[in-house]
């Protein structure tokens, strides 16, 4: 296959999407098993007939790929109408100036690259000369800030996805080209005013999104009222077990919640899937999570607890469901990439955060807690 990044134009590359799926998630990830051709080792849907797929290859080997829908190739089929939230849309945007993007994906040794970045410039291209005015996504709380830097909005309540666990919708408005000079996004590094002057519904959907939004982004933020909500419910402060902000001036807790979220969920929400492969920390900061293997219940926690942090720092995957039990459950959701970049580079930060950490961790031994060894 000849190298470079396109949508699919042969069966081979097509087949080379489907088994790249297969790879990262089936192989990679141990999602969608029951989906996936072991035979073939592919992992294709029937929404795949309705679908393009765009396909990055280096050295004659496919290393990303990502799947889109258009409503001017094929009416939306409702399940994606219900699960994309397109009916806020639709009264007043013909399905053709709708995009829908998933399946995106990038082989291991090439993340960090460009490689996203160039098959979202493909979209982009695709974008423009379709004419679509609105982008939609779900997206994992470990991937909110990059999807906020390419000028993604959340527009709707955070969910479970079977299998994925938590994910927010997202929306690019492609007319709204003061947000993307705004956020930097390098789509308007790649554009103009001019080239979205077919969207002419903008106003339209800005009224449509923000409504029911259930994430707070300190990025965006005001950093004093980000801490009053992280602090707002009283029982946080209340709970006695020890906790990652001890000890720590207001400025430290600035710079360990950097490009973090607080994310609301519902009851019987999926905030942690078993086997994911996404190593978010989070923090609780009300209600309350049950810690499941195999639905058997292994612990429950209370606000100020950490989750995932074992697999944060051993790199494994998730080993347990933590699901919200409560319809008041509130986590903060600690950007990855930053709390990397701290433990490198802010040693004396990063001493007190692992303190707190290892603190947290021997309380649980010692009140019997055993959930510490199962995310």
């Amino acid at each position: 296959m000849k190298d470079g990044i396109r949508f699919t134009q042969t069966e081979e590359e097509l087949r080379a999407s489907y088994q790249m799926r297969y790879s990262v998630y089936v192989e990679g990830m141990g999602r969608l098993k029951d989906k996936g051709n072991h035979e073939l080792k592919e992992l294709k849907d029937d929404y795949d007939k309705i679908a393009r797929a765009v396909i990055a290859i280096k050295n004659g080997e496919p290393i990303g790929t990502l799947r889109l829908f258009w409503g001017g190739d094929a009416p939306f089929p409702q399940t994606l109408i219900e699960a994309y939230h397109l009916s806020r849309f639709l009264d007043f945007l013909d399905e053709k100036k709708i995009c829908i993007v998933e399946r995106l994906m990038v082989a291991e040794k090439h993340r960090g690259s460009t490689t996203t970045l160039r098959m979202y410039k493909e979209v982009m291209h695709f974008v423009l000369n379709q004419q679509v005015e609105v982008v939609l996504l779900d997206c994992e709380p470990h991937h909110l800030n990059s999807y906020l830097k390419l000028g993604f909005r959340p527009f709707a309540e955070s969910y479970s996805y079977p299998g994925i666990g938590l994910v927010i919708p997202m929306v690019l408005v492609t007319g709204d080209y003061e947000h993307l000079k705004r956020v930097g996004s390098p789509f308007s590094m790649l554009t103009k005013e001019d080239d979205f002057n077919h969207c002419l519904h903008t106003e339209q959907v800005l009224e449509k999104i923000g409504h029911g939004v259930n994430v707070i982004s300190q990025a965006t933020s005001n950093p004093t009222d980000f801490l009053k909500q992280i602090y707002a419910n009283p029982k946080l402060l209340d709970n006695p077990i020890p906790k990652i902000f001890d000890h720590l001036s207001e400025d430290e807790v600035q710079r360990v919640i950097e490009k973090s979220h607080i994310i609301e969920c519902s009851l019987g929400d999926h905030i942690i899937d078993h086997h994911n492969s996404a190593k978010t920390i989070f923090v609780l900061l009300s209600g309350a999570i049950d810690v499941r293997r195999e639905d058997k219940l292994i612990a429950i926690v209370t606000p100020g607890d950490m989750i995932g942090e074992i697999a944060f720092f051993l790199h494994m995957p998730r080993s347990a469901s933590i699901i919200a039990a409560t319809e008041d459950v509130r986590v903060l959701s600690l950007d990855e990439a930053s709390m990397s970049r701290l433990l490198k580079f802010e040693s004396e930060l990063a001493n007190k955060v692992l303190v707190n950490i290892c603190r947290t961790l021997c309380s649980r031994v010692l009140g019997g807690y055993e959930g510490s060894d199962l995310r």
